[in-house]
């Protein structure tokens, strides 16, 4: 089968088109015909190095895919050769990931698909919108008023787009640039600024009762001021390359106004494998079913070919896309 591997770190053109044995379905396991693979951010961390993990050579990367179950392995139930599913890879220890015609992981990472819901839209949801979901279920939203960061990156659209479902009472994003503004408006932003700007925190007054960051930096230091008493600020990743933190003095000053710094990553879900399957499948069963009902839209920003991956990394790289990026074998 076809892959995209890495040799060694280092910038897009690491990236090349190979060729290696089609894998087999082990007990437990099925074997999914890969139809599309989503890309996120964390992937060209990877490749570049700079996520500190130390990983063998050659390296495939990619942690989501959907596709079609090809074959399935001993002691499987519930799943059958045809079966539509997302392949949530990045769930379970393992060398290699999804830039692949074939996939072969543990079935219970492996979840099945409404015929409403696309292969493009399930790659999507299957970190992107995980996280949202699980940040919106540990941070309550109904009747509140929310600042979302990165609001037209794709954690963010899906986040204020469920915040929208779950009956926020207002929610405000920031955006990187001016050609992102529309993406945040059309999610259901009531209001859109731009965190490039010097002084954007005076164009997005608080207080908020809730606040969603992923950037960090001077974001942080800009936005805590902006928390409400008893408001929740959710910390879930460090864009920036610094991860939010807070001075002695905010944290006298948050433990004043009996406020919440709450953190958040998907690998709290991950720890226990018996917790892992059941806790995926509620947000995935909940993502889903919004997505067939018509009450959840997923934009899709850029498709590419496997073979142009190394196309799609500086794409993402270079912060401009809006939407998912999703790769198709």
């Amino acid at each position: 089968m076809k892959v995209v591997s890495i040799s060694a770190f280092g910038g897009p053109e690491e990236l090349r088109v190979g060729v290696v044995p089609t894998p087999t379905a082990g007990p437990g396991q099925v074997l999914i015909k890969v139809e599309a693979i989503g890309l996120n951010l964390g992937d060209a961390i990877i490749r570049s190095g700079h996520s500190g993990l130390e990983l063998p050579m050659p390296f495939i990367p990619g942690g989501e895919v959907a596709g079609t179950v090809a074959a399935v392995g001993d002691g499987v139930s519930g799943l059958r050769v045809g079966d539509r599913v997302l392949g949530a890879i990045f769930a379970e220890p393992r060398l290699d990931g999804g830039y692949a015609e074939f996939v072969a992981l543990s079935s219970d990472v492996a979840f099945k698909l409404p015929d409403a819901v696309s292969f493009d839209v399930a790659a999507a949801l299957a970190v992107q919108g995980l996280t949202a979901e699980q940040l919106l279920a540990r941070n309550p939203v109904a009747g509140k008023s929310v600042l979302v960061h990165s609001a037209a990156g794709g954690v963010g659209q899906l986040l204020v787009r469920l915040a929208r479902l779950g009956g926020v009472g207002r929610i405000v994003g920031t955006v990187g640039s001016a050609a992102k503004r529309d993406a945040a408006m059309a999610a259901g932003a009531d209001h859109v600024v731009l965190s490039a700007t010097p002084d954007w925190s005076t164009e997005a007054p608080g207080p908020y009762d809730v606040i969603f960051d992923a950037a960090g930096g001077e974001i942080t230091a800009a936005s805590l001021p902006l928390l409400a008493p008893e408001g929740r600020y959710a910390v879930y990743g460090g864009a920036s390359g610094v991860y939010p933190g807070f001075s002695p003095a905010q944290m006298a000053g948050v433990t004043a106004a009996a406020q919440t710094i709450a953190g958040f990553s998907l690998w709290s879900l991950l720890g226990d494998p018996m917790r892992r399957g059941p806790a995926l499948a509620a947000s995935y069963e909940r993502l889903f079913g919004a997505v067939a009902d018509g009450s959840l839209t997923v934009e899709i920003g850029h498709r590419f070919a496997l073979a142009d991956a190394a196309e799609a990394h500086r794409l993402i790289e270079s912060r401009g896309s809006v939407g998912k990026i999703v790769l198709v074998p």
